[in-house]
């Protein structure tokens, strides 16, 4: 049984290890001022959140196309520049 679960945990250890890097998000206060895939949590009252992303020359451009398709009732909050 224990054998089970140290071949599940290394399994499990290595997936994350892979997957790090490509879920990596750079949330520094510098990667706002940068240009690239944003991330933003779209935060709804009364709906659905939902993760997106969106290129821009910076996060407040970014955050402004997400916004004006996002609805009155939701507003991007920005988690970090992707890749």
């Amino acid at each position: 049984m224990k054998k089970i679960f140290g071949i599940v945990g290394l399994v499990a250890g290595a997936t994350m290890m892979i997957a790090g890097p490509a879920l990596a998000l750079d949330s520094s206060f510098d990667a706002m001022s940068k240009a690239g895939k944003h991330q933003f949590y779209v935060q709804c009252n009364g709906g659905k959140s939902k993760v997106e992303t969106a290129d821009g020359a910076n996060a407040k451009e970014a955050q402004a196309k997400i916004a004006a398709t996002a609805g009155n009732t939701c507003w991007p909050v920005w988690q970090g520049l992707a890749g």
